[in-house]
């Protein structure tokens, strides 16, 4: 092992990325095109994995430096995890009104709170909410009229919120609505066309202290009468010895269910609702899965956890879904201390993305990586690739989602009650990008018809 020292003196001979790595410059234009992933994969196949570049709009636009490729984010995520701060690169993109809980934490505190979390997010945890998140799903299922046009994204956004918010979070359900409210308002950003600046900073602060009132209300609801077995998030956290009965309790706890709300709303509405408008798209593969489904014993309601998990081509269509549709484009981070990937050194207070997405674009990773292939996951080597830093739906490492087993089955089960009910249609054929840096949104809407089967 090299000393110290010299480990030290080597790095300072490599060139700061953040001044010297090959540069790539994004335009809020191509950020609105979904082009970010494809752009940034196609500089890493020329210059090499780490490319310095910008943070192309909103109030966190400038300097940044993207790395790409499973190499990188293995040193990211897992051998050097404690350089990159999620701390520091969730600041920038969240801020802190929303508190700080596993999402935009550090060691040690991200490691004690992930145990804080585990039991609410366990396989019992899920099996015991599990009729009630697939009652939410049938509602949903029967709410799509025939020959009715809708939008894709905010029905499978509505679905989502609901499904985590009654089950793992465990508020109450006269808290649901008004909650995902105010959680809207704080996520969705400022509408440049309609309002300014300062207005729509007045507007977001005035969500974020609703959906804080709304919560510190149910918590001091459930103080008051909360059951010890009970799995939810909220239950699990009250009873933990960390949080006693005082304000500052109650405070983080506040923090950690606004954490969890959003991480596991946002993202499975952008999974799902692409994967939704996939099925429109593709009615092969929707004819595919619904064949699979109907031999699976997926007719019962609630569905058959393990059933759903002997599906193998819903299991390739959520990998493939998440492969060019994920949740997050580039993952925010920033370095703490110096570090070195791919033969430059990163400094502290460099931003980094790290950029799942364009990762997922890699040829050497994925054959003719924008083409949608099921096939990709059938032999045992590509299915490995799925599993390692390749494949970064629900991150890696250290960071992997905590909530992935809740999120894979919310998934398949929704996708399984769709195909085996209703055949959709997309409204037109025009492509609707992948559109943002950070967390991505459908550029316009998922236009999707439903008919019944």
């Amino acid at each position: 092992m090299p000393h110290p020292i010299e480990s030290a003196r080597t790095r300072r001979a490599l060139p700061d990325a953040a001044t010297a790595a090959p540069r790539l410059e994004l335009t809020a234009a191509q950020a609105d095109r979904g082009e970010v992933a494809q752009l940034q994969a196609a500089a890493s196949e020329r210059l090499g994995a780490v490319l310095r570049g910008n943070v192309p709009s909103g109030p966190d636009a400038g300097p940044c430096v993207y790395l790409v490729g499973p190499e990188a984010m293995e040193i990211a995520l897992t051998t050097h995890v404690g350089v990159f701060s999620s701390d520091e690169g969730w600041r920038h993109v969240l801020g802190r009104g929303c508190g700080r809980a596993v999402l935009n934490t550090d060691d040690p505190d991200h490691a004690a709170e992930r145990r804080m979390w585990a039991p609410a997010l366990s396989n019992t945890a899920i099996q015991t909410h599990w009729a009630a998140v697939c009652e939410a799903i049938e509602q949903c299922v029967e709410s799509m009229t025939d020959n009715v046009e809708f939008d894709a994204y905010p029905v499978m956004r509505s679905l989502a919120y609901r499904a985590v918010s009654q089950t793992l979070a465990g508020l109450p359900a006269a808290a649901v609505e008004p909650s995902y409210v105010a959680i809207r308002a704080v996520l969705d950003g400022q509408d440049a066309r309609r309002e300014s600046r300062d207005a729509y900073v007045d507007r977001a602060n005035a969500a974020r202290a609703e959906l804080a009132r709304i919560l510190l209300e149910a918590i001091a609801e459930r103080r008051r009468s909360r059951k010890d077995s009970s799995l939810s998030m909220l239950d699990q956290l009250l009873a933990h010895p960390r949080f006693a009965q005082d304000a500052a309790s109650d405070e983080a706890i506040r923090a950690h269910l606004t954490i969890l709300l959003i991480a596991a709303h946002d993202t499975g509405a952008t999974l799902f609702s692409r994967a939704v408008y996939l099925l429109a798209e593709r009615p092969d593969i929707a004819d595919l899965l619904a064949r699979e489904v109907r031999a699976g014993d997926c007719a019962t309601i609630p569905l058959s956890i393990a059933a759903l998990d002997r599906l193998p081509c819903l299991q390739c269509f959520l990998l493939e879904t998440g492969r060019l549709y994920p949740s997050l484009v580039n993952l925010p981070r920033a370095i703490v201390e110096p570090v070195e990937v791919g033969g430059y050194r990163l400094e502290p207070g460099t931003r980094v993305a790290l950029a799942a997405g364009a990762t997922h674009l890699l040829p050497r990773l994925y054959p003719d990586p924008l083409r949608f292939d099921l096939e990709r996951y059938r032999d045992s080597r590509a299915g490995r690739t799925a599993r390692s830093f390749a494949m970064l739906t629900f991150a890696g490492g250290t960071r992997m989602c905590m909530g992935k087993r809740f999120a894979q089955l919310e998934f398949k089960a929704i996708m399984a009650r769709i195909v085996s009910r209703l055949k959709l249609a997309t409204v037109d054929d025009r492509p609707v990008p992948h559109a943002g840096f950070w967390n991505p949104r459908p550029a316009r809407a998922l236009r999707v018809v439903a008919r019944h089967r």
